[in-house]
């Protein structure tokens, strides 16, 4: 237990990015920096304000609205309540502020969440030669998890519910040059993250990044480079004197490059990228001790990535043929395999006949890498031993005025290394939707899917995976000069089932129910309202119900509720 807790330390600096950095190049600095203005000559400008009241949820209270002009813009969505945002903006020639209030509550499969609050301010300045932005953000989580502890002798664990409250602020900026055929930007990022209730590790990031462009005819070329570091000094939490550190001295040296060309030559579109991603782990190593055992140290892990690929396109009429070529090679110190590289081709035909449209694409792709790092009694983890596989995918749909339906089929194969657990995999999948509009007034649309996978394991085990899902909604309504009064209503469902050697081993499925009924009232040209009623019946099966001997749970782990909700909605054209 100990030696699995103190080797986390290190690898929760790589995780600093979920919490405090997101460490992507960007990816469209174009539009990135761009001022983002309202174009439209003409705007119905609104705004108006909503309650609603739930049996399952508490009650809610918002404002809406969505007015703009040259000068300023103001757009909300039901502001006030647990999901809802409220951004305002000013134009003065070439410059912009913005100010944003976003709140997020999200509710997991416990019924236990957490909500986030986001205040953001923004400048931004563009010419035809320059555009630059500065923001600032700060985002302030709470609410509740699930954790468990290990009670001493490590006979039973307990499960409790853990308070969430993260305080995390964001700095960036960046300016670009334009040219005629040309663009240079450069950027920089920092973001803290803080763990106010002492229990998550504070960390920090920054990165700076350059990124150009350059179009040639019908060439472009577009290259960019970032570097930055994720830093996690914080206090180690000793229940005992085996930790031989007061602080954890982490850090992660980010370099990150990516190039990508583009260009058309008689007809013939061709293209090439190529990525590269390096995670250097430059925290502390320590050696820790566990009684009479011998010591054990935290291991820094890198991490690198190389991507690279080349396609091609040539449209003959009604059909585009396309194919190409992508490498993925990776490399992991300190793991089972430290490198490990990937290849796939494909090819590629569309067609296109007046309403109707199909695709055939195949697959072919191949794993091979480095020796294994482990003893002869010990399998192969299935997503780092050599494979070959084969996929073929199918695609079929019709579009018309009054309907339109879309087919698409995929058979995969996959074919894995003896040394390996898993020996072999097969894999269908079918998914079909579509819609048929009876009038301007109503409208079935439906959807269906499965998706099945068997597998061999070693010893011949062999295991089938069936989910399925399916739904479907109708939605009618009618209209005159003042009342609109309308329905709709969904059902989805979706399962899965496993069995081992034909023995089945249960299933899970879950299904919704979701119906509204709701009438407008015009007032008169600038005012309205709006009465809904909405009934959702939600149920699904959970194993984690299943009473464990060595668990403590806190609760049912499924979310099955019945929700009545009433909302009234109030707006002004202004």
């Amino acid at each position: 237990m100990m030696k699995a807790k103190l080797t986390l330390v290190a690898l929760a600096v790589l995780s600093a990015n979920a919490t405090a950095a997101n460490f992507a190049v960007p990816q469209h600095i174009e539009t990135d920096y761009a001022c983002q203005r309202c174009a439209a000559p003409e705007h119905n400008n609104t705004a108006g304000v909503m309650t609603e009241q739930s049996t399952h949820l508490d009650s809610q209270y918002g404002a809406n609205a969505d007015i703009q002009n040259k000068h300023y813009s103001v757009d909300a969505n039901n502001a006030g309540a647990d999901n809802g945002h409220l951004k305002a903006a000013a134009y003065y020639g070439d410059f912009a502020l913005e100010l944003a209030y976003v709140d997020r509550w999200n509710l997991d499969d416990n019924d236990i969440g957490a909500e986030r609050k986001q205040l953001s301010a923004a400048a931004k300045y563009q010419t035809q030669l320059v555009s630059a932005f500065v923001k600032a953000s700060s985002e302030d989580k709470q609410g509740q998890r699930i954790s468990s502890t290990m009670k001493a002798g490590g006979v039973k664990t307990t499960n409790y519910l853990e308070a969430i409250d993260h305080t995390t602020q964001v700095m960036n900026a960046g300016v670009q040059l334009h040219g005629d055929f040309w663009n240079l930007g450069v950027a920089a990022f920092n973001s803290d993250f803080t763990d106010n209730a002492g229990i998550d590790a504070d960390n920090s990031a920054q990165q700076a990044s350059v990124k150009g462009a350059l179009n040639v005819g019908s060439t472009r070329l577009s290259l960019s480079a970032a570097s930055g570091k994720m830093i996690q000094d914080d206090a180690i939490e000793q229940d005992n004197s085996l930790v031989p550190i007061s602080n954890f001295d982490g850090e992660v040296e980010t370099l990150d490059y990516n190039a990508r060309i583009s260009s058309r030559f008689v007809g013939i579109k061709l293209s090439g990228f190529y990525r590269y991603s390096d995670r250097d782990n430059v925290s502390g190593s320590y050696e820790f001790f566990d009684g009479n055992q011998p010591p054990v140290i935290n291991t820094p892990i890198d991490t690198s990535k190389t991507q690279y690929g080349v396609d091609a396109s040539y449209r003959l009429g009604s059909a585009k043929f396309s194919a190409g070529f992508e490498q993925n090679d990776r490399t992991r110190s300190d793991s089972d395999r430290e490198e490990t590289q990937e290849s796939e081709l494909f090819a590629r035909v569309d067609y296109r006949l007046g309403a109707l449209n199909s695709h055939v694409k195949l697959t072919n792709g191949a794993r091979t890498g480095s020796d294994y790092r482990i003893g002869e009694d010990i399998f192969e983890k299935y997503y780092l031993a050599d494979r070959d596989r084969l996929s073929t995918e199918l695609g079929l749909g019709y579009s018309h005025n009054n309907y339109g339906a879309n087919l698409k089929v995929i058979l995969a194969s996959d074919d894995y290394a003896n040394s390996s657990a898993l020996q072999e995999s097969d894999e269908v999948l079918v998914n079909f939707d579509g819609f048929y509009r009876f009038s301007e007034q109503l409208v079935l649309s439906a959807y269906a899917g499965t998706q099945t996978i068997d597998s061999l394991e070693l010893h011949n085990t062999s295991i089938s995976d069936e989910f399925s899902y399916f739904g479907f909604g109708l939605e009618q309504y009618q209209i005159n000069d003042d009342i609109s009064v309308g329905s709709s209503y969904t059902f989805s469902f979706s399962g899965s089932d496993t069995s081992v050697d034909s023995t089945e081993m249960g299933d899970y499925y879950q299904y919704q129910h979701l119906a509204e009924v709701h009438m407008d009232y015009r007032i008169n040209a600038r005012f309205s309202t709006r009465l809904a009623y909405t009934y959702e019946r939600h149920y699904d099966t959970n194993y984690a119900n299943q009473p464990i001997e060595s668990i403590n749970s806190i609760a049912d782990l499924n979310q099955n509720y019945t929700d009545h909700k009433i909302g009234v909605f109030f707006t002004i054209k202004l």
